[in-house]
């Protein structure tokens, strides 16, 4: 090794690799776990600054109350976040839709917040935490310590290692991490319109012709964020298209005009000029997320279809699961690389995010058939749920 890597060498009891929401909050919990001293803890992420990125996460009850115990939503400016009080979940053939809402006005399904506000409110609770702005392109694991080679020359020593590096992780190839990749053939795309009705605090999910689609209530009375999953064929014909959004409210139109509701273009919000985001929809599943003192979280260890709306709440459980797993080890005064970190990690963490994945996959596979009986009887079997407390399946499982 070169004497001046040597010079950038550091070590930290636990480090956490990843920037997004998933990685920043999983710093904060360690934080305030009180097991580990300030300097004991490492966040190894790229440099980022701050943007207008207009994005949004749809947080449920239970991500809402983790988030108050940080002292997250204090923090949290009363426009810079939407709540919602109902859901509904529209099929096909203008059948009635799946709702989902609370009869007392005072409580909430959850809310929806605007991604850079809650990074920045993450990042001034984080800034006594020792950062490294660079990423991770080499590891090695001997019996008391896993390394990390960072791209900026230094290196990183530390007993354990919770990656969040998002579902291209390249700590999870270094580790060689089996992973089922599936690719959905559909693109996500991403932006704002406006409704003709207040959008009243309800949250929607439609599955349309063109893709299944999340309508998102914005700070605005009749702002909405929405996002579509789109076949690549049909999304390069709309892309091409002068005014793609034009063409996706014509297809919402059609698809709501049974309720009266009409969506159109917005060209600027909050002074910030509206742009369509788009993003490859390829999915992963890993069966074994963990290694030799290393654990993976969030997208680094499952990507799921966000027509449900949950890939951020069930990262959020993650990073729970992972800080109990820790908690576990270190109650009995085991070394944080043992084996049973890893093994409550999984016993906890495996089978609720398979269970979710095949609900997702359910959904999307069966709302995207161009079978017309595949349809016409998941619609049937909407429309009887909603008449039943067996609805409430779907919500529970958002909150595993």
């Amino acid at each position: 090794m070169d004497i001046r890597d040597l010079e950038n060498e550091t070590f930290h009891k636990i480090c956490v690799v990843g920037g997004g929401i998933t990685g920043a909050i999983m710093v904060l919990l360690l934080k305030k776990s009180n097991m580990f001293k300030l300097s004991e803890i490492g966040w190894i992420k790229p440099y980022s600054k701050s943007n207008n990125d207009l994005r949004t996460t749809f947080y449920n009850e239970t991500s809402m109350k983790l988030l108050k115990n940080l002292a997250i939503l204090n923090k949290i400016k009363k426009n810079d976040l939407s709540l919602v009080k109902k859901i509904k979940v529209f099929g096909i053939n203008n059948a009635s839709p799946l709702v989902w809402d609370h009869k007392d006005p005072n409580t909430q399904l959850g809310a929806i917040i605007k991604n850079n506000i809650i990074l920045n409110v993450l990042d001034e609770q984080l800034k006594d935490i020792k950062q490294y702005d660079s990423f991770v392109n080499n590891t090695q694991c001997n019996k008391y310590e896993r390394t990390l080679y960072l791209e900026n020359k230094t290196t990183v020593k530390t007993h354990f290692v919770i990656s969040a590096d998002g579902k291209n992780s390249y700590l999870r190839e270094l580790l060689s991490i089996n992973t089922i990749n599936k690719n959905s053939k559909h693109i996500a795309v991403s932006g704002f319109l406006k409704q003709s009705k207040n959008h009243d605090s309800t949250a929607i999910q439609a599955f349309t012709n063109l893709g299944p689609i999340g309508i998102l209530p914005y700070d605005n009375t009749n702002l909405v964020n929405f996002v579509l999953s789109i076949d690549k064929i049909k999304c390069r014909k709309i892309c091409s298209e002068k005014n793609p959004e034009k063409s996706i409210c014509i297809e919402l139109n059609n698809f709501f005009s049974h309720i009266n509701l009409h969506f159109s273009p917005v060209k600027k919000v909050n002074s910030i000029e509206n742009k369509l985001s788009y993003w490859d929809l390829n999915l992963n599943y890993i069966l074994n997320p963990t290694s030799f003192r290393t654990i993976l979280i969030g997208d680094a260890a499952h990507s799921i279809h966000p027509l449900a709306g949950q890939g951020l709440n069930l990262s959020l459980r993650d990073c729970i699961s992972s800080l109990g797993a820790i908690k576990n080890c270190l109650k009995y005064g085991n070394d944080l690389g043992d084996e049973t970190v890893l093994e409550y990690y999984k016993k906890e963490r495996i089978l609720k995010t398979f269970a979710m994945t095949a609900f997702t996959d359910f959904m999307f596979l069966g709302f995207t058939s161009t079978s017309n009986k595949t349809q016409t009887l998941l619609t049937k079997v909407m429309e009887n749920l909603n008449r039943t407390n067996l609805k409430n399946i779907f919500r529970d499982l958002a909150s595993i």
